[in-house]
């Protein structure tokens, strides 16, 4: 779900996820499995998690996704 409620950890919210992947994808490009791995060890989530958030941020145009890399797309990486 994208909009937190009371009940869920915040930590675990999309848009908290999405964050923390911009932030590493600020840095450099991943391989899907490479970053899910980086996640995983960071933030504790799960596979589900993690592709509905790369979902998120691939339907608002913040990321790209080519072939089995994600990077951030080029109009959002000076921002």
């Amino acid at each position: 779900m994208l909009v937190p409620s009371k009940h869920e950890r915040l930590e675990k919210n999309i848009l908290v996820i999405g964050g923390d992947i911009i932030n590493f994808l600020r840095k450099k490009s991943y391989n899907v499995e490479n970053l899910f791995q980086e996640l995983k060890i960071v933030k504790s989530i799960n596979l589900d998690q993690f592709y509905n958030t790369v979902t998120f941020l691939w339907l608002s145009e913040l990321i790209e996704v080519n072939k089995h890399n994600i990077s951030l797309r080029s109009n959002n990486a000076s921002s």
